[in-house]
């Protein structure tokens, strides 16, 4: 089993409060829990720097896995694709927390995006691109909570699955699916 840790970059230092692994893809990857101080202006944010998970000591800790995965496989499996926001989204879902807690977490992680796209949303600190991206993801998470809301997501949305059927999947079943898509 391989373990996936980069140090921390220096500037980042000061802010760390904690840190964590989990595996994922038989690799335990390492990340670190940053201060609330760190960016007080976006709540629950999350970063990979240099090769350098980190999140937020504002995230709940049974949404950090998935979050985590999210920024691992967009930088990492998806790098350079277009449309690469979005289909991270599709992988953590894979990891979210089930049953009545999952749509919990998907209007956690709509706001999330909500709030990045008014953070950015007249900066020229990043690309129009990445400006793209969030919105895709965000579009992306609203569709699947409307759709939530009438149990009627389409079934490629989640593997082949209803809505109702991927939520009572537990974490296996669900790697299991994806793992069958790639």
């Amino acid at each position: 089993m391989k373990t996936k840790k980069t140090a921390v970059p220096t500037w980042l230092k000061k802010y760390k409060v904690g840190s964590g692994s989990f595996f994922y893809n038989g690799e335990r990857i390492s990340y670190s829990i940053i201060s609330k101080d760190f960016e007080p202006r976006f709540p629950g944010f999350v970063g990979f720097p240099e090769g350098h998970l980190f999140i937020s000591e504002e995230v709940p800790k049974d949404y950090r896995k998935p979050i985590l995965i999210h920024e691992f496989v967009e930088f990492t499996e998806f790098a350079g694709q277009v449309d690469r926001c979005r289909r991270a989204v599709v992988r953590e879902l894979f990891h979210a927390p089930k049953g009545e807690e999952y749509s919990r977490y998907l209007e956690y992680r709509k706001t999330f995006f909500e709030r990045l796209i008014e953070f950015y949303r007249d900066s020229n600190d990043v690309s129009d691109e990445f400006k793209m991206e969030i919105q895709g993801s965000y579009e992306l998470l609203k569709k699947l909570i409307a759709q939530l809301e009438t149990e009627d997501l389409p079934t490629e949305c989640l593997g082949g699955h209803s809505l109702k059927e991927f939520n009572n999947l537990d974490v296996f079943a669900r790697r299991n699916i994806i793992l069958r898509e790639d």
